[in-house]
């Protein structure tokens, strides 16, 4: 079984009440963009959305230790930082960050089931997926790149 333990929600937000020994659905979503209709060789088609995403199902269980709540975000700090940042989590005013914990519900979920989806125009003939990814491809932004470079490794496949 594998546990997800970097999740927190603040405490005036009332759904973490709501969790507590839940099945719950994490979503999580890669990159993802719009596809214009223009890009086909016809006028029948529609716009659409090329997407990746994993949904995780399992049983929410709120983190009561403190210790464990500050060990999960020493984790998160860690993992997130920049390898170069000057911010350490053993810096912060111990009273501080004491107070700041009190204002978020940590909490993880014991997985039981992990779906992927991914869009990426597989429903079209080969001809309209190259047409696609030609014209993300010079998009200048990131999930248009990404999903450019996906398309062309799922047409490897």
């Amino acid at each position: 079984m594998y546990i997800f333990n970097l999740a927190f929600v603040a405490r005036p937000n009332p759904q973490w009440k709501d969790i507590k020994d839940q099945t719950v659905l994490a979503v999580f979503h890669g990159p993802h963009c719009y596809i214009s209709p223009s890009w086909y060789e016809t006028n029948k088609a529609v716009p659409t959305w090329n997407y990746v995403t994993v949904h995780v199902y399992g049983e929410a269980e709120l983190l009561e230790d403190e210790e464990e709540l500050i060990a999960s975000l020493y984790d998160m700090v860690v993992k997130y930082e920049a390898p170069d940042s000057s911010y350490r989590l053993q810096d912060v005013d111990p009273e501080f960050l004491a107070g700041m914990n009190k204002g978020v519900q940590g909490f993880k979920i014991k997985i039981n089931r992990i779906e992927g989806k991914c869009k990426l125009s597989q429903n079209h003939p080969l001809h309209r997926q190259e047409r696609v990814i030609n014209q993300l491809e010079q998009k200048s932004t990131t999930d248009e790149q990404q999903i450019a470079s996906l398309m062309k490794a799922n047409l490897k496949k």
